[in-house]
């Protein structure tokens, strides 16, 4: 999401992030000496999504390649989590087609984990593939277990906004709020769909949602003045441009707005 593109990558840029950051505990020393092989492998591999997560590739590599001695040891599932590992690094450093390469040994070595199928499908998304983004996303969202299913949800809705399905877009939005009533970013979406239908009223509430969640921000603002003005609320149209330039003076939403005032 101006609806897919450079903003739309950031959105998949800090969804993952916050899915890295989110899954690893701080760092500890992994075991010495051989004597638990498999909690070795999960700290080398935790340590390795942790500094991928810090942007700390050096440091990285060398955790997913000493998690490799360790590999004979756990069983072959396991191995998905340090083929989406080295997916990731490779992400980071460009390398995509070794990227898009460990995403699948990771989906081979085990079918069920929805998060190297995330990144997997975060990864078609960014290479504007969304159609094949979209087949991943969705079974990660049929995962019931998954705990950042709502997330899943919303970058269903993202696919199918750019593949042009808005009915299926909303339902999915709409679910991503079913399932984390105080996730943010769907209503803004959803406000977006109901704005673009002329269903102004709906849009105003969306939005207002969402910055009563989020707080407010230059595209919230930006699309609370379009939705008041074209309600004939010339009041509040106007206080929430003064908003959005003070603000935001700096933001692209204010350039739209002083070109609507001209």
């Amino acid at each position: 999401m101006e609806f897919i593109g450079k903003r739309g990558r950031l959105v998949i840029a800090l969804t993952l992030g916050l899915l890295l950051l989110g899954c690893v505990s701080p760092a500890t020393k992994p075991s010495a000496g051989g004597s638990d092989a498999k909690a070795a492998y999960q700290q080398h591999v935790s340590l390795a999504k942790q500094y991928i997560g810090l942007k700390n590739r050096e440091l990285a590599r060398i955790h997913l390649s000493k998690a490799e001695r360790f590999q004979n040891a756990v069983d072959k599932t396991r191995l998905s989590e340090l083929y989406n590992g080295y997916a990731l690094l490779y992400q980071s450093e460009l390398e995509m087609e070794l990227a898009e390469k460990y995403y699948r040994k990771a989906l081979v070595s085990d079918a069920t984990d929805s998060v190297a199928r995330y990144n997997f499908s975060s990864f078609l998304f960014n290479q504007e593939r969304f159609e094949e983004a979209l087949e991943q996303i969705v079974i990660v969202s049929k995962d019931l277990d998954y705990r950042r299913r709502p997330q899943a949800f919303y970058i269903t809705g993202l696919v199918q906004i750019r593949l042009g399905d808005t009915v299926g877009a909303l339902k999915s939005f709409e679910r991503a709020t079913q399932l984390a009533a105080q996730f943010a970013l769907p209503y803004l979406e959803i406000a977006k769909i109901y704005f673009d239908q002329k269903n102004d009223e709906l849009a105003k509430q969306s939005v207002l949602y969402y910055m009563g969640l989020a707080g407010e921000t230059a595209e919230g603002l930006w699309l609370l003045v379009q939705t008041e003005l074209r309600l004939g609320n010339s009041q509040a149209t106007l206080k929430n441009g003064t908003k959005l330039k003070t603000l935001f003076p700096d933001s692209d939403e204010v350039v739209k707005y002083e070109g609507l005032l001209k």
